[in-house]
């Protein structure tokens, strides 16, 4: 499919983007392993397909036929949107990749076939490294390049994190500054906007009434679905988690953490009445174990699909993640 026809697929979700993309991701490093979740927050369906890609394949650096070819270093379990574009994965050597939205990236654009795009540097770095720590090193000598959709009346500005089975994590922004990273504590919570260093430092001046919380103690939150609020809310929650009792137990603990934005939410009026959107799914995974709980509840569609993604390795397939698959008793 080439990016003209993945163009028309998501120019509504493009047009939309600025208001809608409002996603959270969380690492939660336990004595069973690190743990991991993040929410899909979207106007609507991303059309989201678990999918492969195996060690050996040869891939397009650009995405969908487009720049050089190079080849693929290990085996990749990933969750796929509108088509081919590689939202989240995981390697068979546990690191994985959560791409989310971020209004303030800058990155000047491609003028080389070498060089990466927005839409696929999730993709290379879970088709080329194994560890956080390779990510580091290599990211000086990565060449990127904004590619524009045609169709598309706004450009999509992404940001990363990057977290292995270690328990290593970083989050990577591209700013007017140039490129900033975070790792380890300060990057197990990331939301969007504004830039992470300013959720850190606003949290700062809140976690100090965390301490005796009870349930009437005001954290920081006002409760609603900005990038803020959500950010000091998985905060907050994710430090009162006890250790787990299992791998499920912890993976079930973890996946409340997060705010998941209720459907029909109001965000804004741009002058066509109020805009909402909702959390579309949310994934759920062990990186010791490879357990992973996908849940997805948006428009006639609700269900729940568990899997095993290094039992998935090295295999073929494509599997629509939009279906309801909840069992009738």
């Amino acid at each position: 499919m080439k990016y003209k026809t993945l163009a028309l697929a998501v120019l509504v979700a493009g047009s939309l983007s600025s208001v809608a993309d409002a996603c959270t991701s969380i690492a939660w490093n336990t004595d069973l392993g690190t743990m991991t979740t993040r929410t899909m927050d979207w106007v609507e369906s991303t059309k989201p397909v678990l999918g492969n890609i195996n060690k050996g394949e040869m891939r397009s650096i650009q995405g969908n036929g487009m720049g050089d070819e190079y080849q693929v270093k290990y085996d990749v379990v990933a969750v796929f949107a509108y088509g081919e574009l590689v939202g989240d994965g995981v390697n068979s050597e546990g690191l994985q990749v959560n791409t989310l939205f971020y209004p303030s990236m800058v990155m000047e654009p491609v003028t080389k076939s070498s060089q990466i795009t927005q839409f696929t540097f999730g993709e290379y770095l879970l088709t080329n490294y194994a560890s956080v720590e390779e990510v580091v090193k290599a990211l000086p000598d990565l060449d990127f390049g904004r590619l524009s959709l045609e169709g598309m009346p706004m450009e999509m500005n992404l940001h990363w994190s990057v977290t292995d089975k270690s328990g290593d994590r970083l989050v990577i922004e591209m700013d007017e500054d140039g490129l900033h990273t975070y790792r380890g504590e300060d990057a197990m919570v990331m939301t969007n906007d504004p830039s992470l260093q300013q959720h850190i430092d606003m949290r700062k001046e809140v976690e100090s009434r965390w301490v005796d919380a009870d349930r009437d103690t005001d954290y920081g939150s006002i409760g609603n679905g900005n990038a803020h609020s959500r950010y000091v809310h998985a905060s907050y929650f994710m430090s009162k988690l006890t250790e787990p009792t299992s791998v499920h137990n912890g993976m079930m603990k973890l996946s409340t953490v997060p705010y998941r934005v209720p459907a029909d939410a109001p965000y804004m009026d741009f002058g066509n009445g109020m805009m909402g959107y909702a959390t579309e799914w949310t994934l759920t995974q062990s990186l010791e174990t490879g357990d992973s709980v996908f849940e997805y509840n948006f428009e006639d569609n609700w269900n729940t699909v568990r899997f095993n993604v290094y039992d998935m390795m090295g295999k073929e397939f494509r599997i629509p993640l939009d279906k309801s698959f909840m069992v009738q008793l």
